[in-house]
């Protein structure tokens, strides 16, 4: 007999924890408690694959998502709460990979510069002084320069490509977002970019 499996939806709702909404919204948030993502996305696996778990619960409602006729790509989820983790359709707005970026601006999601300057820093003494000097010029540990160098190395074709794709100014923010998001905890910023290098990531998991 064939092993009966427990649909995603349910296993899905299982995990959700109704958390407060932020100003604005009606109902409060279905925060997913299971597995997540270095973004702060639920994942939970569906039809052989790992998927976003606010996806799952969008086309559980609503059907599959639709295509962006300019880009040929599934339109992205804008959290209309900004918690990446909820799950509330009633918290969900279909929208451009651009629309995403500008409605993050628009609100503020981003860190202050401070960090990416060390970075564009760190990047442009590399090749000319050691670890220890460039340390000691940006104020910061030798294990947070290769940190931060390691971030580069990683980072720079999909930095390079989302310029063509959203335009420099969005590319920048979008960088800005993915080194600044982990950074305080900087539990592993190579474990971070593992989901965030892949411009079909960032379409599917936001």
């Amino acid at each position: 007999m064939p092993r009966q499996t427990t649909p995603a939806i349910n296993r899905l709702e299982s995990k959700l924890k109704e958390t407060p909404a932020p100003y604005g919204l009606q109902s409060p948030c279905q925060t997913f408690q299971g597995t997540k993502l270095n973004t702060g996305h639920g994942a939970i696996w569906h039809n052989g694959a790992k998927e976003c778990a606010h996806r799952v619960a969008w086309e559980a409602k609503h059907g599959p998502i639709s295509i962006d006729q300019e880009t040929g790509k599934p339109f992205v989820i804008i959290h209309l709460c900004d918690n990446p983790a909820c799950c509330n359709v009633d918290h969900m707005a279909l929208g451009t990979q651009r629309e995403n970026v500008q409605d993050c601006i628009a609100k503020g999601r981003h860190e202050p510069a401070a960090t990416m300057n060390k970075l564009n820093r760190a990047v442009e003494l590399a090749a000319v002084k050691p670890r220890d000097a460039l340390a000691d010029e940006l104020k910061i540990s030798e294990d947070e320069v290769e940190r931060l160098l390691a971030f580069h190395a990683q980072d720079a074709s999909l930095y390079a490509a989302e310029k063509i794709t959203l335009g420099p100014d969005a590319a920048e923010e979008m960088r800005r977002y993915r080194l600044t998001g982990d950074y305080e905890a900087f539990v592993s910023v190579l474990g971070m970019l593992n989901e965030a290098r892949h411009i079909d990531q960032l379409d599917l998991c936001v």
